[in-house]
């Protein structure tokens, strides 16, 4: 494992490309963590059970052409609902977290300070510290590294601030391997 004095501090502004990419991973993030199989996949399967339930109803006479068509009708005005409101919970946690983002990208000049515990944002008057203890995952996804937290928001990294490839996925590992030991 490096030693935490190799890296830092760090020094950033966010670019308004970063802050959008930041704040959809982190809104799709939370709000599939809020319940993924609730809010996406028991809809469809639902809808899927109601076609076939009105189908083998329909098909055998139980009910009538028309009641038959009625309940599709319903079942995929329902099905459409449901859709309707998961996309709307995505869009405000989306919207929620790019506010959070503008909020950090606004500090201006944003300091990263890293040691053995964890790491600090620094910057306009406001600091931020995510524990490696309390963190849930480390990631690198387009650009940006992200700390996870178990709870609360995540800590955005540019992976330009590093000084190459090799030193980003070394305080990937490193942090990696601080969350896992926590």
């Amino acid at each position: 494992m490096s030693a935490p004095a190799s890296f830092g501090p760090y020094s950033f502004t966010l670019t308004d490309e970063e802050a959008r990419v930041a704040a959809s991973r982190a809104g799709l993030r939370r709000n599939l963590a809020g319940g993924f199989e609730r809010h996406y996949v028991a809809p469809l399967a639902a809808f899927v059970l109601a076609l076939a339930f009105i189908a083998i109803l329909a098909f055998t006479g139980l009910i009538g052409r028309r009641l038959a068509e009625a309940g599709l009708i319903l079942s995929a005005l329902a099905f459409m609902a449901a859709r309707f409101l998961a996309h709307w919970r995505l869009h405000s946690a989306q919207k929620a977290s790019l506010a959070a983002t503008q909020t950090l990208q606004r500090r201006g000049e944003t300091r990263l300070l890293v040691d053995d515990q964890g790491a600090a944002i620094e910057g306009g008057g406001d600091s931020r510290r995510c524990a490696f203890q309390a963190g849930a995952q480390a990631e690198d996804a387009g650009g940006m590294i992200y700390l996870w937290p178990r709870d609360g928001e995540p800590v955005f990294i540019p992976t330009r601030i590093f000084a190459d490839e090799g030193e980003a996925a070394r305080f990937l590992a490193f942090a990696r391997a601080r969350m896992a030991a926590g």
